[in-house]
Order: structure tokens, then C-alpha cells, then sequence
């Protein structure tokens, strides 16, 4: 597992989840998907209860890439910048994922991380 620490999942709404517990080392990547991922299983996988679907806004369908949101904030107070990088790809429940690259010189500080889905 490229997180460290354990992860901590909080639901905070319909489509809010609010991610505490983990880390990345320096270079390292982590993987979170939504439930029902299938294939190369994320690493940290949202509740069920989390509402994701896929909706048409002036008649064209919005992607999960579009309509997810991912927030990081380091859980401690940094004395240095961090830098990790999000990138989303996949367009079902199945195959979306969320990957946290650390392209920090160090191990990151505690991640609080929020995923929220915008409707």
C-alpha cells in the first residue's frame, strides 16, 4: 500500500467524505475509488453511501472527472510547502479512481483529504 498509516472514513454528507490517517512517502502514489470498484482495487474505497451518478446538465453528461472534487489539507501545521498532485481518471463506478502522488523531497505530514461530488 502506497498510503501509510491507517485510513480513517467519515461521511460528513450525502457527498461529502472527509479522509484522515494517511501519508504518502516521498514519490509514492495512493489510489481511492468509489464502491464498486472493480479491476486494480483502490487502495482506500468510499462508503456506498456516498451518492455518486452520472447526471446530463444542458443535455450533455457530466464525467466523474468534472463532477468530483478532491480537497487535501495537511492534518498538521507544515513548516514546508506540500506538494500532491491529484489526477482522476475513469468514467465509471467500476474503473474511477482518485491517485495522490507525494512529489514532495520528504514523506508527507497527515492528509486530511475530502472528496465531494458536485450535482
Amino acid at each position: 500500500m502506497a498510503f501509510t498509516g491507517t485510513a480513517t472514513i467519515k461521511q460528513t454528507s450525502d457527498r461529502i467524505v472527509r479522509i484522515t490517517g494517511l501519508s504518502l512517502a516521498t514519490t509514492a502514489s495512493g489510489t481511492i475509488g468509489l464502491f464498486g470498484a472493480t479491476g486494480s482495487l483502490p487502495e482506500v474505497t468510499l462508503p456506498e453511501s456516498f451518492k455518486t451518478q452520472h447526471y446530463a446538465y444542458l443535455g450533455s453528461n457530466v464525467p466523474f472527472i468534472d463532477a468530483i472534487e478532491v480537497v487535501i489539507n495537511p492534518a498538521t501545521t507544515l513548516a514546508n510547502p506540500m506538494n500532491i498532485d491529484v489526477v482522476k481518471t475513469g468514467t465509471t463506478l467500476a474503473d474511477f479512481r482518485i491517485t495522490l502522488t507525494n512529489g514532495f523531497a520528504s514523506t508527507s505530514q497527515g492528509l486530511e483529504i475530502y472528496v465531494k461530488y458536485h450535482e
